[in-house]
């Protein structure tokens, strides 16, 4: 993936203890699941909606108006929200390379993602969203009082032809955890 400078924010901008959150080129789902044993996959939306202004150059959509597979979650420790995720892909994807996304449910998409050889990620880009980003905004509908900005990172993963783009969109209660964690360590 192209890192244009609206996913690429100076990492030197992001909070000190953010940045290796924001860098780890693992699976986060298992960083988050090392720190928070209470850790749970909350699917808030799944299946075709339209991409994102962002989003469809870098899964290579032949048209503008092709309607993409959406999922989004929450990752959880307990009843709090960490993380929201939001993944698109061509709907075509869903019977080659990543036909196992369609029947996640509540499993985590790391999971999978991480345990396929075959798939392969780019380099991770990351930066702030506002208000004025759809993520943001989706983000707002599941978890109340946020900020006026949030740290986003994405990459995306590949398997043979299909794309899969996933934003991971840190909260508020993630740095509240984050915190409370290392001070018990």
């Amino acid at each position: 993936m192209p890192r244009s400078a609206s996913w690429h924010t100076p990492l030197c901008l992001a909070p000190p203890a953010l940045r290796p959150w924001l860098t780890e080129s693992g699976s986060l789902t298992a960083r988050l699941v090392a720190h928070f044993p209470a850790f749970s996959v909350r699917v808030c939306a799944q299946g075709l909606a339209a991409p994102h202004d962002d989003e469809g150059r870098a899964i290579a959509l032949a048209r503008r108006s092709q309607r993409v597979e959406t999922r989004e979650v929450l990752l959880m420790s307990g009843d709090t929200p960490l993380v929201f995720a939001h993944s698109v892909l061509q709907h075509r994807a869903l019977r080659s390379g990543f036909r196992p996304i369609g029947r996640l449910g509540n499993a985590s998409l790391g999971s999978f993602l991480f345990a396929t050889p075959t798939i392969r990620r780019s380099p991770l880009a990351w930066r702030q969203v506002d208000a004025r980003h759809p993520l943001w905004r989706k983000a707002a509908l599941h978890v109340a009082n946020l900020p006026m900005r949030l740290w986003a990172r994405r990459s995306l993963f590949f398997a043979g032809h299909d794309r899969l783009l996933v934003t991971e969109i840190f909260l508020p209660p993630f740095f509240a955890a984050t915190s409370a964690a290392d001070a018990t360590q």
